[in-house]
């Protein structure tokens, strides 16, 4: 049942978080913890470290003082988080959204408020340290990963540009030592179909050069039926692949090198529809659309350890085009050209290329335990990038080669230079700064077309514009050990998103270009184990202050750019929780609070329809794609039988309050709740698992639109229900 009301959920979760307290001390070990202390003879089980990269060294996530989400291999794959936006489930004050490509917003910030062409994200996707330079870029699906981690909070000196509300790092898994491979094979609802596989490959005797290949097939259908064709669940075809390579050049120079490529074909006739056909899962759409895309790259990480200092060079060049089409008017008419009502089709179509390097250095003593201890690292970070696009929109009886279009072609490169460093002041207290420079300079030519002659983006027209931008990003921060348990930490950081060129022509006739925005964050967070070590908690409170915020913004009736039009602050609290219950079950969960909201965003137009200057304020309306409440609480359960099989079983319930899809904030999505679970038998070398993703089947937007007086939207996936059998050797 659908809880309607942020007041009804507030209650409620008042109650699940006091409830789950009451469990947590109750359940985990019965008349041993009546006692008033346990004794280490008594300890059985406790939860294992969990080693993080989010500061580009390993590090325990208990020691680290960085707000960090993980989610290792096991939580990864069919019938769990499976897909990229997955990852948000689990992440206190976290949101995947798919507008132009999968981005994230963090704590409120991320790049929700602006479309177009060759936008940045807000929230900066890493794969193996490779920066993904656009949201088309990033793999759709989480495939062969070891480990995904979302770093929450500016995070420009660590990571760069495009990191002003966080960052998500992908994992890959790394070739295995001997020779092997596994398959899995899963089938579900609708058609649902996939095909995973790996092998392992020794290249040298000794062992020092590994390989390892991985491919995937997936057929998912999107649930969606079309009523206008009678087609129901028309597919999304996937494949996908990854070869990689390690070893070692000597006794100190290790070396890494992978390729990837993915392959995604959509072949449904599109998914908006009116908010009330789209929360039935069903469209009224007549053009066939269809939506392809191809991405990939390569990426050489070369390691050498040097007498006083390590050093690190990560070269990567990546690419991606993409094609959409899709229904103009979002309807199957009826048509009346006499009164304006005409079948139309829109759709866009881009390519992408990057080449970047980066060079790091640092010090060994990283973890510092030594009052006078000094650590560092330092670097040298370079890109170029290449864009070249065009949307289109006009009758859907106009060729692809007439139809009115407006685009842009964009160089860019940016350099920075960074270093960051921590001083052990005290044996307990440590102290942390970073300092990061960049430059950025962009090229763009601007045009408007139409050669069909219905100048659907208005009159033909051409321009160029070039911008430069310099920003100097610090962070500050000090953790401080209470005890060998427990860590308390701050820090204050600077982010810095990229300004640009955007395809449009401003009020003046000129090239619409836009500024970089800014974000300023400060944090404090205590992370504690407890129970002897078979409890991990950490809390995290907030503010962030972001400036110069890029929006879209009219500036005729129908005629919109993008500018940098509004300053928001986001302020809240975060908590995590990890426990193993028994040597049997384990507990995860996390609860976000979140209070977010634009400070100003105002801005006037003059409208040829009212005949005068209209003023539109957004001033005190909510962020969008930013919930009050999230929360999430995993159960992992797994029971050894006599036979030497274990049975298993897990499950995911995550939540969301009520949210806006854009500034507007005319439609508001109502609180949701998502289960996922699984159920299955292993053995030493096959596991065969049943699962089902949405368990309850939940109606909800993935996402959203206004179009006149309409609000459109999308349906999220329904339930899912599916089995996998799996075999390694």
């Amino acid at each position: 049942m659908r809880i309607n009301t942020n007041k009804a959920m507030g209650s409620l979760m008042k109650r699940a978080i006091a409830l789950s307290w009451t469990a947590l001390v109750a359940l985990p070990t019965g008349a041993a913890l009546a006692q008033d202390s346990v004794n280490d003879d008594d300890i059985i089980f406790t939860l294992d470290p969990i080693i993080i990269y989010a500061r580009r060294v390993a590090e325990q996530l208990n020691e680290a003082p960085i707000a960090v989400s993980v989610q290792a291999d096991e939580d990864l794959g069919t019938g769990a988080s499976d897909r990229l936006g997955d990852l948000a489930k689990t992440a206190p004050n976290v949101m995947g959204f798919d507008s132009n490509g999968l981005s994230y917003v963090v704590r409120g910030v991320g790049s929700q408020s602006t479309q177009g062409l060759n936008n940045e994200v807000g929230v900066g996707i890493f794969l193996d340290e490779v920066y993904i330079g656009r949201a088309f870029g990033a793999p759709q699906y989480l495939d062969d990963l070891e480990q995904t981690e979302i770093i929450r909070g500016s995070q420009s000196t660590i990571y760069g540009r495009n990191t002003i509300g966080g960052a998500v790092n992908l994992v890959t898994r790394r070739p295995g030592a001997e020779l092997g491979g596994e398959i899995e094979l899963s089938v579900g609802e609708n058609g649902y179909q996939r095909v995973r596989a790996a092998a392992d490959v020794p290249l040298s005797e000794d062992g020092r050069w590994l390989s390892r290949t991985f491919l995937s097939f997936t057929k998912q259908p999107d649930g969606i039926t079309n009523l206008s064709t009678g087609r129901d669940d028309r597919a999304v075809d996937a494949l996908s692949g990854r070869f990689s390579v390690s070893g070692e050049l000597g006794d100190y120079t290790k070396l890494y090198f992978s390729i990837d490529h993915e392959k995604v074909d959509d072949n449904g006739d599109g998914r908006w529809a009116p908010v009330s056909l789209a929360l039935n899962h069903q469209s009224n759409l007549d053009f066939p659309a269809l939506t392809t895309q191809r991405k990939g790259g390569a990426m050489l990480r070369v390691e050498h350890e040097f007498e006083n200092f390590w050093f690190r060079s990560v070269t990567a060049a990546r690419k991606f085009n993409y094609d959409l089409s899709l229904d103009g008017d979002f309807s199957s008419g009826p048509y009346n050209p006499g009164v304006g009502n005409f079948e139309l089709q829109q759709g866009q179509v881009g390519k992408h290329r990057q080449i970047s390097q980066e060079f790091r250095i640092g010090s060994y003593t990283q973890e510092v335990s030594q009052t006078g201890d000094f650590s560092w690292h330092a670097g040298l970070f370079a890109m170029g990038e290449k864009f070249e696009g065009h949307q289109y929109y006009d009758l859907a009886s106009v060729s692809l080669s007439q139809v009115s279009q407006n685009g842009l072609v964009s160089d860019a490169v940016a350099y920075s230079a960074f270093a960051n460093m921590k001083y052990q002041a005290t044996d307990r207290l440590g102290l942390h700064g970073g300092l990061r420079f960049t430059r950025e300079e962009k090229d763009g030519d601007v045009y408007v077309s139409s050669a069909s002659g219905t100048f659907f983006f208005g009159p033909a027209q051409t321009g160029s514009a070039s911008v430069t931008s310099t920003n100097v990003s610090a962070e500050v921060g000090f953790d401080y050990k209470l005890s060998d348990e427990t860590l308390l930490y701050g820090r204050a950081s600077q982010g810095f998103k990229s300004g640009g060129i955007a395809q449009f022509f401003d009020a003046t006739g000129n090239v619409n270009t836009y500024d970089p925005e800014t974000s300023l964050t400060v944090e404090a967070g205590v992370k504690t184990q407890l129970l002897d070590d078979r409890l991990s908690l950490d809390v995290t409170i907030f503010n962030t202050e972001w400036k110069d915020q890029q929006s879209n913004v009219f500036i005729s009736d129908f005629q919109r750019v993008t500018a940098n039009a509004s300053s928001a602050t986001s302020r809240g609290l975060e908590i995590g929780l990890d426990a193993r219950l028994s040597d049997e079950l384990r507990l995860r969960g996390s609860y976000g609070y979140l209070d977010s909201k634009f400070d100003d965003f105002r801005y006037t137009y003059f409208s040829a329809g009212a005949g005068s200057n209209v003023t539109v304020d957004y001033s005190g309306n909510p962020i969008p794609l930013a919930p009050k409440h999230s929360a999430s609480l995993t159960l992992n359960w797994e029971k050894d039988l006599r036979n030497g099989r274990t049975f298993f079983a897990n499950g995911t319930y995550s939540y969301r309050s009520a949210y806006t899809f854009d500034p507007v904030a005319v439609y508001e999505q109502s609180p949701t709740h998502l289960v996922d679970a699984a159920v299955g038998l292993r053995g030493d070398n096959w596991e065969a698992k049943l699962w089902a993703t949405n368990l309850l089947d939940e109606d909800y937007l993935s996402n959203y639109f206004l179009f006149g007086a309409t609000n459109f939207g999308i349906a999220a996936p329904g339930r899912t229900v599916g089995f996998t059998v799996k075999r390694e050797w």
